[in-house]
């Protein structure tokens, strides 16, 4: 009877901590945490370097700053672009990720965000709406934005090249207007996921667009901007809230309602219990 208890323990024991620990492993921790939410979140990230503010390096070019504002969010506040003096054609430089180089990987990574427009961009007026880098930002190699650059309709764009051929997708968002959103951009030169999927933009956790053409380089600039936009109308356009870069691939968002970012250690307390537990039932 004793023999038989004791082999009963340790296989719901072992059961237990597998799954927990799979659990806990499939989530792994972002280089890179901020909230957003105000001067001291934007400078003291959660985790990962912290983010700075623009400073204008030349007042006779369109690179100029953008005066913070904070608007409510998914978490607590969200940042946004409030007023101030914008000229036509614009670039107003927010939130600014310095050395991006040191953590970001030009093979794979996943940035999310939420995020929420108010109205659909208008070219030369609200053109573009910079979520992370990309048009007219800080050359990271990486942009992800609403904006219309072409076409008809404005579009939500996910996209690299990292000194090589420019690879992205995009995907219009028009009918979120007014609405928070999560957005996730996902790469992996190699295929997400073990497909053949080399670019992906998530919206609420669902892929909308997609693309297996990987052409992209592997040099990442030193700056990012974050919640820029361009031309005089920019204030009050976007807000964005609660980013997260990761250096691994994600597909699954379904956490993408807590606002914690770094997996709790369930596999590792139980395991220290565990093991005490098990030599006394040898």
């Amino acid at each position: 009877m004793h023999s038989i208890r004791a082999f009963t323990v340790f296989t719901i024991i072992t059961f237990t901590f597998t799954t927990t620990f799979a659990d806990t492993i499939s989530t792994p921790n972002p280089i890179l945490w901020n909230k957003l939410g105000s001067n001291s979140e934007v400078i003291n990230s959660a985790y990962g370097p912290n983010l700075g503010f623009y400073t204008d390096i030349s007042p006779f070019d369109p690179d100029v700053v953008a005066n913070q504002a904070y608007v409510p969010g998914v978490f607590g506040n969200a940042v946004s672009i409030g007023p101030g003096s914008y000229n036509f054609v614009d670039r107003a430089h927010n939130i600014v990720w310095s050395n991006v180089n040191q953590y970001l990987n030009p093979n794979r990574g996943t940035i999310e965000v939420w995020y929420k427009q108010n109205s659909d961009p208008v070219a030369f007026d609200h053109g573009v709406y910079r979520i992370f880098d990309g048009s007219y930002g800080l050359g990271s190699g990486i942009g992800l934005t609403s904006e219309i650059p072409s076409g008809p309709s404005p579009l939500l764009y996910f996209g690299m090249d990292f000194g090589g051929t420019n690879s992205g997708v995009s995907y219009n968002i028009s009918s979120f207007n007014g609405t928070w959103i999560h957005l996730a951009g996902v790469w992996d030169r190699n295929g997400i996921a073990n497909t053949a999927d080399k670019i992906r933009l998530y919206v609420n956790g669902s892929v909308v667009a997609s693309t297996t053409i990987a052409g992209w380089g592997s040099t990442v600039g030193q700056l990012a901007d974050i919640a820029g936009g361009n031309d005089n109308n920019i204030a009050g356009q976007f807000a964005v809230d609660n980013l997260k870069v990761y250096d691994t691939a994600l597909t699954d968002f379904s956490g993408r309602f807590n606002e914690s970012a770094v997996p709790e250690p369930g596999s590792i307390a139980l395991l220290a219990g565990l093991i005490p537990l098990l030599r006394r039932r040898r």
